[in-house]
């Protein structure tokens, strides 16, 4: 097996049992159940914005360090967190025990970008990014769409009890733990931050056999200095003896960010990706609440089907991702129009969902916003990446992901103080 492949299966393994979690699915409605009674208005207004709040510190973390971790502790970091936040919500938790599990959702969810940073730093041949990251992403959407088949089956097995819920999550959680254990490690790359040899007077050796810095002659004349070679002298000058200081790391990332956003492309699916991310992580967030609202406004006692719609979205979503995952589109020149019908078609959906007083419409709302969202992910990321060095795929998906929960972050915050008064929906 090329080595390329072997990589992407071990990925797409990981990613798909890690999202195996029946309890998310039920999540609201366990919530408010006898079991833990908390009220709807505390799990919109008081537990989601935490999760969305805690969004924010967890993003900026992880695109700020994953690259420089070599993405494997923080796959591995991905699973403890989870086994912390199914443990807490074991045996009718606490209301503490609930800001603890949705801090650990939150960070859980943002180092979704390590999986690709992971990806892509292990395959060199760029032309297969897209391939690559439609299996890994519906290998995400398939333990997804299992993780919903499984929850409405033991809810309907059990009557609707939601109380064994989370000790499945948590061994599947567990399980791709120890699967990451098991990733081959990305080694040390040569990056501008990489320690090497201090010479006697004060010069990095390493910078003195580089050609791109100018050669200083009798005359007093250099060439004149690129980004290049300022960076190799910002580099010298901020180590001695043999250590890397914080003002080399934010003069790395200030670089790969001034380089990586100059590129049109980037900066055109960039702006495409925070805005979706937004709107998506609102969209998931406040569905299960959508779903248990209309039902208790309708007065209709009936069994929620929230695990078999994630079923459906999430496998409409994955075959959406591996068939695009293999479409072979100039997407340079046809990318505006097709964010711009994606966009129209979204927002038709998400009207669609807020107004309906039909929970099956509400779903059927829910499973094509999914599949399209998905979709364009796929594109987007791989798009992205194919522009970007071999270092910083974390470091510009990763803030793509922090300026999408930021504005997710101000979009909440706007609904539980500004529409504090209103209704749920």
């Amino acid at each position: 097996m090329d080595h390329w492949k072997f990589i992407t299966v071990m990925v797409t393994v990981f990613t798909f049992t890690v999202e195996i979690r029946p309890m998310d699915s039920f999540l609201t409605a366990y919530l408010t159940g006898p079991s833990v009674n908390v009220s709807l208005n505390e799990v919109s207004n008081v537990f989601t914005p935490i999760r969305i709040y805690s969004g924010v510190i967890g993003s900026f973390l992880v695109f700020l360090l994953s690259d420089y971790l070599r993405y494997k502790p923080v796959m591995i970091l991905n699973g403890v967190l989870g086994m912390v936040a199914y443990i807490n919500l074991i045996d009718s938790p606490t209301k503490f025990q609930i800001m603890v599990t949705e801090v650990c959702f939150s960070l859980f969810a943002c180092i979704e970008m390590a999986y690709y940073g992971y990806l892509y730093s292990k395959i060199e041949d760029k032309e297969h990014y897209q391939i690559a990251t439609g299996f890994a992403k519906s290998g995400m959407l398939s333990g997804t769409c299992v993780a919903g088949l499984l929850g409405q089956l033991v809810v309907y097995l059990n009557n609707r009890n939601y109380s064994v819920l989370p000790y499945y999550s948590l061994a599947f959680v567990t399980f791709a733990s120890l699967w990451a254990c098991f990733l081959p490690s990305v080694g040390n790359i040569k990056t501008a931050i990489q320690v090497d040899e201090i010479s006697d007077d004060g010069f990095s050796n390493a910078a003195i056999r580089d050609p791109s810095i100018p050669k200083y002659s009798a005359t007093g004349k250099t060439d004149t200095p690129n980004v290049s070679t300022q960076w190799h002298l910002h580099t010298v000058s901020s180590r001695r003896g043999g250590k890397v200081v914080p003002s080399t790391v934010l003069f790395n990332r200030l670089c790969d960010f001034r380089h990586s956003y100059a590129n049109r492309t980037v900066l055109m699916w960039s702006i495409w990706y925070v805005i979706a991310m937004a709107g998506f992580t609102q969209t998931s967030l406040y569905a299960n609440i959508l779903y248990t609202y209309i039902i208790d406004v309708s007065g209709d006692k009936q069994v929620l089907l929230n695990g078999l719609v994630d079923f459906l979205a999430t496998m409409c979503a994955a075959v959406s991702t591996y068939q695009i995952g293999k479409v072979n589109v100039n997407w340079n020149y046809h990318g505006y129009t097709f964010l711009a019908f994606s966009a129209l078609v979204l927002a038709l959906l998400l009207s669609l969902g807020y107004f309906s007083k039909n929970v099956l419409v509400a779903y059927f709302m829910f499973i094509c916003f999914d599949t399209i969202v998905q979709s364009v992910f796929v594109i987007a990321m791989s798009q992205i990446a194919k522009q970007l060095k071999h270092n910083c795929y974390t470091s510009v998906l990763g803030f793509n992901a922090f300026l999408g929960i930021v504005l997710s972050t101000c979009l909440s915050s706007l609904l539980v103080h500004v529409g504090a008064s209103l209704p749920v929906r």
